[in-house]
């Protein structure tokens, strides 16, 4: 050890983060270190002192306590005193730096830090950091990553949607499947990509009242998205705290009566969004407050996801306006959008004729898939049957002042028709939240069944527990009744008889309340009971719906078409008629089938062909199944948790507990509950048990886990033993593993360019390079555990040794990443420019290709280029070998 002198710069080797100390007082036996970074001072025995001098090289980079930086071209001595001679970064400019002048933040690389300060970890922990470094990079680089770890069957429609819409630079789409195809599950995967590669920062969704809890609960069961619900209340106790209340969190939900009242509609727009989710976007009609005010985000918000099942609900005008929310210079002109419309048959026709590229190339240059995606149930296949079970009821007319219940003739079908489907479930919809309440009260009274309600006069707890108490299996309602909402957003493919106790006029919420239950994830058949009084309004729909257009056993998708033509007539028959007009159903018949025919050649034909290309669905599902990799998650996982004291628990075969301990490295790893929390690895597990958490490369705590590997100092530095008779004892190895990257930057996602990438070498103890002759694992099965003091004896023994192979090897380590940004620059120009020019192209065909599309290609070509100026070139781990035989 150097003798101490005052003003000398010393690390401690015991409490590295400290910083860089400096020897403030020498009092014989004793030496006195303050460390300036947190203003405390150590007093040491000057005998055997834990401490390292810092000692920089000839070319190194050092900082001035000043905050400029300098490369240091000579170091002299002067009475005990390092002289730091060398060339200022910022203006060239030559400089004298002594010692004591250092800056106080150590900023050499934490593992040569750690060298440089005697430390060194054990030998299974540097190899999981390493394998968390090569992991990270192999994620960065899969064309899946954020899409592996979603808790869902792999379902080619829903990949290939999300993963199209996540890559678009800018997304504004209608992603329009139909009822039960999984449109929240396509968001969810578009938002989890797109978060976790850096695309966006900052969500907004935006649901009906009645969903929020639902979405809430949705993204962080199926995703490990955790979303934050805003509502009156919570904005009003944030915003007494002076700032805009939306900045409190990243991933917000609010319902639309929220956005509509338009109290918080500035904040909102302030608030730095940039992505906007509306859900059940039909709702939205234009000259209200909620279009106006969601309209003025969808301006503010570079990227937009609508979702709704039925796009036209609301007719081909209502229609029109929704897509104008996601680009008004496009859609402009309402009879434009119409004529468009109708010229699709003969695009149409000639798709059918087609494969392959020539395919592709005539969907991108006239589909409407750029701005709307629709997949129809009856292409996606796996859906169950449907059966109409109709009951004609005689008619009755009530006693003045007695509740309806009393004598209606459906009251008493629904209490014989339960108590015949005991244990099945039942789920109930009628149209108002009052017959929801009157039910369950005849219900109760009648039949002494406690009824589950779910009507929009009940707060969204209320709701939720309604829900949970008819899914119960062991205590739970056997029926559950809804209102009109309860045709929307809740899914319960658990059950599979639904009963209407009364009919909608609109097709589209007839589909929507037989899309509750018929939906991907059903098991059984489902049967569909309507019973209705002779002669009644139902009498007239029911005959409507199943003589017209089949609408109970088949899905519907050009009701509301076939609506908009006869509402006048079928108004007249329900006002007047006992039973339906034998012309109006004859017309209804024909106008549906001639739809149906239309719509398969047309438009829809399109849509469809647009929406789902199996052959590149195919290629992200294999990616899916090769880069899940589960059985190397597993074990690297086991070793995290082993080497950072979290308990773990084998349960069976594909599922674990995992607590955290009283002794982990860390305070707290996020991702893990604090009490613990069952995991498995097996997709098939996760779907069979959704209370446990599915682990992957995307799940915040294998994420976490890797962060703390790789970005702190844990495994830097090791020292291990070698066993190799054909060495000569003693000898000794050197391997240093660099790593560089692009610092993270918002929303260009550079590292889809410029993923982490890794340099190995390996030196002797001459200095000489034997990285191409002996390869990593060939040492690694030759080395074994060296116990802490010996690997701290060695290291202090070599690290002068060490810091010279080091120095001299910076050469080769910035050559190495100057090739790397080259090819980088190269690759970026390249597939960006291409992408331009195919957009170009495109928009002298297809106007629906939007100009801020093609502006934000070279506004991201700017953003990537100078971001591969600037990657990080960091020493990431060194490793030691001493060979005794």
């Amino acid at each position: 050890m150097s003798e101490f002198s005052l003003g000398q710069r010393w690390l401690s080797e015991t409490e590295t983060s400290l910083g860089l100390g400096i020897i403030t007082h020498i009092d014989g036996r004793q030496v006195t270190v303050m460390f300036p970074s947190n203003g405390e001072s150590r007093i040491y025995a000057s005998h055997d002192a834990p401490l390292a001098r810092l000692q920089l090289s000839e070319g190194q980079q050092a900082k001035h306590a000043d905050d400029w930086s300098f490369t240091i071209t000579d170091v002299k001595e002067q009475s005990g005193l390092l002289i730091y001679f060398g060339q200022r970064l910022d203006d060239q400019s030559e400089v004298m730096v002594p010692e004591s002048q250092l800056s106080h933040q150590i900023d050499i690389n934490p593992a040569l830090t750690r060298l440089v300060a005697g430390n060194a970890d054990r030998h299974d922990l540097y190899l999981l950091r390493n394998q968390a470094s090569e992991f990270y990079a192999r994620w960065q680089q899969s064309p899946v990553a954020g899409l592996l770890g979603a808790r869902i069957g792999l379902l080619p429609h829903q990949l290939y949607v999300s993963h199209t819409v996540a890559e678009r630079y800018h997304p504004r789409v209608l992603l329009a499947d139909e009822v039960g195809l999984g449109k929240t599950i396509e968001a969810g995967m578009v938002m989890q990509r797109r978060l976790l590669t850096g695309r966006n920062h900052r969500v907004l969704v935006i649901v009906p009242e009645s969903l929020r809890n639902q979405w809430l609960v949705e993204m962080r069961r199926r995703f490990a998205l955790t979303f934050s619900v805003f509502d009156e209340e919570r904005c009003q106790q944030l915003s007494d705290e002076g700032a805009n209340p939306f900045f409190a969190e990243q991933l917000i939900i609010v319902s639309d009566q929220f956005v509509a009242a338009g109290e918080w509609q500035s904040q909102l727009q302030q608030a730095e969004f940039d992505l906007l989710v509306v859900d059940e976007a039909h709702h939205m009609q234009a000259g209200t407050a909620g279009y106006e005010h969601t309209e003025a985000l969808c301006q503010n918000i570079s990227d937009v996801l609508l979702l709704t099942a039925t796009p036209e609900q609301e007719g081909s005008e209502g229609h029109f306006q929704r897509l104008r929310l996601l680009d008004p210079n496009r859609f402009n002109s309402l009879d434009d959008f119409q004529q468009q419309q109708s010229h699709y048959r003969e695009l149409a026709e000639q798709a059918s004729q087609l494969t392959g590229e020539a395919l592709d190339q005539l969907l991108d240059q006239h589909s409407t898939g750029r701005v709307m995606f629709r997949n129809r149930r009856k292409h996606i296949g796996g859906f169950p049957q449907r059966h109409l079970h109709s009951y004609a009821l005689p008619e009755f007319m009530p006693e003045s002042g007695e509740p309806w219940w009393l004598e209606d003739p459906r009251v008493s079908w629904l209490m014989d028709f339960l108590k015949a489907q005991k244990p099945h479930k039942t789920l109930l919809i009628c149209h108002s939240a009052e017959q929801v309440l009157d039910l369950s009260e005849a219900l109760r009274v009648m039949a002494g069944v406690h009824a589950a309600v779910f009507h929009e006069g009940m707060s969204l707890l209320e709701r939720d527990r309604a829900a949970a108490f008819f899914a119960s299996d062991e205590d739970g309602s056997p029926i559950l009744l809804c209102s009109e909402i309860g045709s929307e957003g809740r899914n319960f493919q658990f059950v599979q008889h639904l009963v209407l106790f009364d009919l909608p006029e609109n097709p589209d919420l007839l589909e929507q309340r037989i899309g509750r239950l018929d939906r991907i994830g059903q098991q059984g058949d489902v049967h569909i009971h309507v019973p209705y009084l002779q002669h009644s309004d139902e009498a007239l729909l029911l005959d409507w719906y199943h003589l017209g257009m089949n609408a109970f056993e088949q899905c519907n998708p050009v009701g509301r078409q076939v609506y908009e033509a006869e509402r006048d007539a079928l108004q007249r028959a329900l006002n007047s008629a006992e039973s339906l007009p034998d012309d109006l159903l004859q017309r209804t018949r024909n106008y549906h089938q001639q739809l149906v025919q239309e719509t398969e050649a047309g438009r829809d034909k399109l849509q469809e062909l647009n929406a789902c290309r199996p052959e590149a669905a195919a290629q992200l599902i294999q990616h899916i199944n090769n880069d899940a990799d589960a059985d190397a998650l597993y074990d690297f996982m086991e070793s995290f948790w082993d080497r950072f004291g979290v308990n773990t628990e084998v349960l069976d075969e594909h599922r674990m507990f995992v607590k955290p301990s009283e002794h982990m490295r860390v305070p707290a790893i996020p991702g893990l509950a604090e009490d613990g929390m069952t995991i498995t690895v097996d997709r098939d597990t996760a779907l069979a048990f959704e209370d446990i958490e599915f682990l992957s490369w995307d799940h915040p705590h294998v994420q976490a886990a890797i962060e703390l590997l790789t970005t702190e100092d844990f495994g830097s530095v090791c020292v291990a033993r070698l066993q190799n008779k054909a060495l000569p004892a003693g000898a000794w190895f050197l391997e240093l593993d660099y790593v560089t990257e692009v610092p993270r930057s918002d929303n260009i996602a550079a590292q889809e360019f410029y993923p982490q990438q890794r340099l190995r070498i390996l030196l002797d103890s001459q200095g000489r390079d034997l990285s191409d002759k002996v390869p990593r694992d060939a040492l690694t099965q030759q080395a074994s555990f060296l116990d802490k003091k010996t690997a701290r004896q060695i290291v202090r023994q070599l690290r002068d040794s060490a810091q010279q192979f080091i120095q001299q090897q910076q050469p080769t380590a910035e050559a190495w990443l100057q090739q790397r940004i080259e090819q980088a620059c190269d690759q970026a120009q390249q597939r960006l420019s291409q992408q331009k020019q195919r957009l170009v192209a495109l928009k002298e065909k297809n106007p629906a290709v939007r100009d801020d599309e093609i502006n934000a290609i070279d506004a991201r070509q700017t953003a990537v280029m100078q971001a591969l100026k600037q990657p990080t070139l960091s020493l990431f781990a060194i490793r030691i070998l001493v060979n005794q035989t």
